[in-house]
């Protein structure tokens, strides 16, 4: 009997989970049981059943395991920091990073090796090939007991093969990366080993301090001072943006200390929604009061005691304790 006649025994599709094959098992078993259905052709079922489901809950069998990857070498990953304007790490920027690189060199083409050998004598025998220790004379080790020594190394890339050369590469940021983010850019690491391939670069975001925004996970947190006749007679501020200058209606004789603009913050990327602007107001108070001011003040003033017990309770309890106190 094939696997798929097996699922239809217990009403499934071939796709069915393990849990869907579980219920229906259990709702079958207890259908079909031949102590509780007095059907003569009840055991034959309840035993399809019972061998259905053992063999959809078998494991199937491992498939054989594939044969080794051959191992490419690779060259070292590289890790940079690069600084960014909050501008730039919301809307994307294309930067310019400077890494070290390398060239070969021109004047061995890359072996490290010149064509002929500078010959100079032996600074520890002096020339002699020998020279002397308790047991006597002994060839020199550091000539081979040649009295000289010949060096081949490419005075241009001091036997290295290459030499130093710094390279620019333009990078794309994409919008809405967040600092602390990394951004793996392919092949531009450490150099390819022999038959091997590069490293890869990894750039690790860092944020420019902003002279407005403070950056806290996604969230934007933004300081704007609200005079004191603004703070008490409300109506709309403006807040900025990383999009611009936003109005926000703030209400009146506001109590509270802070506006939360929904997903005016740092822009979301993926799955990652945008966060919020968080909006720190600052009570400014003037330095002086002009005589109109003063006038318009002492004039609100005598509308609050006529309204007292609707517009300040508070001030309205206290000044009936003062009463009583006299």
């Amino acid at each position: 009997m094939s696997a798929v006649d097996f699922h239809q025994i217990l009403g499934l599709t071939p796709d069915a989970s393990a849990a869907e094959i579980k219920r229906a098992y259990k709702r079958l078993a207890m259908r079909w049981h031949p102590d509780r259905n007095p059907d003569p052709q009840a055991h034959v079922q309840f035993r399809l059943v019972r061998e259905a489901f053992e063999r959809l809950s078998r494991v199937p069998d491992q498939a054989p395991e594939a044969p080794p990857r051959r191992h490419t070498p690779k060259g070292a990953d590289r890790r940079m920091d690069i600084e960014v304007d909050l501008h730039e790490a919301a809307r994307g920027a294309t930067v310019t990073v400077t890494i070290e690189g390398r060239e070969a060199c021109d004047e061995c083409d890359g072996t490290g090796q010149r064509s002929y050998g500078r010959t100079t004598m032996c600074g520890t025998c002096y020339g002699s090939g020998r020279v002397r220790d308790e047991g006597g004379l002994t060839p020199c080790t550091a000539c081979n007991g040649k009295g000289f020594t010949t060096d081949n190394h490419c005075p241009a890339c001091t036997g290295r093969g290459w030499n130093p050369a710094d390279r620019q590469l333009a990078i794309n940021i994409p919008a809405a990366m967040l600092p602390g983010e990394e951004l793996r850019v392919a092949g531009q690491g450490g150099p390819a080993p022999e038959n091997g391939e590069p490293g890869d670069l990894y750039l690790t975001l860092r944020a420019k301090p902003h002279p407005i925004f403070r950056l806290n996970g996604h969230d934007l947190h933004v300081t704007v001072p609200v005079s004191i006749f603004r703070t008490l007679a409300g109506g709309l501020i403006e807040v900025p943006t990383l999009d611009g200058i936003r109005e926000v209606l703030l209400s009146e004789a506001s109590a509270g200390t802070e506006i939360r603009v929904p997903k005016a913050g740092f822009p979301g990327r993926g799955r990652r929604p945008a966060g919020d602007l968080q909006v720190h107001l600052e009570t400014q108070y003037p330095q002086f009061l002009s005589k109109e001011q003063k006038a318009m003040l002492e004039m609100a003033e005598q509308v609050l005691l006529h309204q007292l017990e609707a517009q300040s309770p508070s001030l309205a309890n206290w000044n009936a304790a003062l009463e009583a106190y006299r």
